[in-house]
């Protein structure tokens, strides 16, 4: 300490150069920060990058239906802002405020469009018939849900997924054909047995089913839907989804409205 001292008292250059070398693990310390930062940016990065490259994959996967169906791509359209208005809505129901953030809303959104995927195995003569379904043509109809929910399945399991949107998109292909009170397909699940998403959607789906023109019938009526959707309170539909889709019935309508 004496040496150090004498030497800054006779040589001022070297007080000054052992007096940032104090400073030197601060400095030192700072720029590590700045690495790892810089670390953690590249890797978001690549991680969005990754992300928004599944969702374009799914996404184009389930828009191969469009191609031999003219009425699917715009009800993709359509039900996936359903969704997200339904689930918005329902947000405001206390029950679910910590359930439906806006992660949820935004996992909803990406995932609504899958929903169908499992109908590019249904032969064109079931999928593009002109008139009602025999029993045994809708039972192949019914085997979508299971094609898509194992397609989905395999693609978590094959490249180890872990994005919640393609989770939820699994969920809602395999379970919107449930329904409240336990008869619906392919598990008869009831009530909340039911994923909450699946819930949200089978309203929407079955509301532009109503609504919107097929090859096998015709448009009704926005004010008739309200009408069938109502009857099938806590009999097809939560009640509380049925609940939160009066409170925003005017949105879905300018929904069915703008992707006419």
């Amino acid at each position: 300490k004496e040496l150090i001292v004498a030497m800054k008292v006779r040589y001022p250059l070297w007080k000054a150069v052992l007096d940032r070398m104090k400073a030197l693990p601060a400095i030192l310390f700072v720029v590590f920060l700045c690495l790892m930062l810089v670390i953690v940016f590249i890797n978001v990065y690549r991680y969005r990058q990754v992300v928004q490259a599944q969702r374009a994959i799914l996404l184009a996967l389930a828009a191969l239906t469009e191609f031999r169906d003219v009425f699917t791509g715009k009800h993709l359209e359509r039900a996936r802002n359903y969704a997200m208005v339904l689930a918005k809505q329902l947000r405001k129901n206390p029950k679910y405020k910590k359930i439906i953030t806006d992660e949820f809303v935004d996992d909803l959104y990406n995932a609504a469009p899958l929903h169908d995927i499992g109908k590019v195995a249904t032969p064109d003569s079931i999928l593009l018939k002109k008139g009602k379904l025999d029993d045994e043509e809708y039972e192949k109809m019914k085997g979508h849900v299971l094609i898509g929910k194992h397609l989905l399945q395999d693609v978590i399991d094959t490249f180890n997924i872990k994005e919640s949107f393609v989770i939820m998109a699994r969920d809602i292909c395999a379970y919107h054909h449930e329904r409240w009170d336990g008869t619906g397909y392919t598990e008869g699940l009831a009530t909340e047995e039911i994923p909450l998403a699946a819930r949200i959607f089978s309203l929407c789906d079955a509301y532009d089913a109503i609504t919107s023109e097929r090859v096998f019938k015709g448009q009704i009526s926005h004010k008739e839907a309200l009408r069938r959707i109502r009857l099938a309170r806590s009999v097809q539909f939560d009640p509380d989804v049925v609940d939160a889709f009066e409170e925003c019935r005017g949105k879905f309508w300018e929904i069915s409205e703008t992707w006419k």
